[in-house]
């Protein structure tokens, strides 16, 4: 099945050419791609420049706009790869390991804490404050019940799914045959899908030992309220 940037840039250009009038339609279809792209990195470069900018290092010697200047720069150093000659094939790896995976344990860590660290009074209380009114009990019990095992039973057939599935794999263009062919990832590759998924979920657990190491140290610092 065709999918990713094969569906986007081939098999629906294809299509549009079929189509009554194909040069608006394409003109439409690509600029679409282009405000959704533009959409979509707006929100992930705020939400790299946010945490950062939290860091008083980083806040105290860089203003925000070479923050956002340098993180930019990297982005665009690391799309860069991506029009490679084997662009494609780290396209496929960093779609593959590093948006899913990280995305689903962020998502659940982050339904874990609202509804059993933070607690779901105090968050049904912020909820009131902001809306005037408390969230409907069927929010709750989402938030309390079925989110967390839902996204817990994701994360473990997740895992269990790339433990059974042996050597990751990737398709590649073979020019003898004059079709896509499924191969392994070299062992260089499989190091880096290794280390692609370690850094996209670690900042989570280093992030909250660094914040706890922090607050335990501090002197005078006041008992967490019930």
């Amino acid at each position: 099945a065709v999918e990713g940037a094969g569906l986007a840039f081939i098999v629906y250009s294809e299509a549009i050419q079929n189509m009554p009038l194909p040069q608006l339609w394409s003109v439409l279809y690509f600029f679409m791609l282009l405000l959704l792209g533009m959409g979509s990195m707006l929100g992930n470069v705020t939400a790299i420049i946010t945490p950062l900018r939290d860091f008083k290092v980083v806040s105290r010697n860089l203003s925000i706009e070479a923050l956002s200047g340098l993180v930019c720069l990297f982005c665009l150093l690391v799309g860069l790869s991506f029009t490679t000659r084997p662009g494609n094939y780290w396209f496929t790896m960093f779609n593959d390991y590093a948006a899913s995976f990280s995305l689903l344990f962020v998502v659940l860590i982050e339904v874990i804490i609202i509804s059993y660290v933070y607690g779901i009074k105090r968050f049904e209380k912020d909820i009131q404050d902001m809306l005037g009114r408390p969230p409907c009990i069927i929010w709750k019990i989402l938030l309390v019940a079925v989110s967390p095992v839902v996204l817990l039973s994701l994360f473990i057939f997740y895992i269990v799914s790339y433990i059974l599935g042996g050597t990751p794999t990737y398709q590649a263009w073979d020019k003898d045959l004059g079709k896509s062919v499924v191969m392994e990832y070299p062992v260089y590759g499989q190091v880096f899908i290794g280390l692609l998924l370690v850094s996209t979920v670690s900042c989570v657990p280093l992030s909250a030992l660094y914040t706890y190491c922090k607050t335990r140290h501090r002197p005078g610092t006041p008992e967490r309220c019930a």
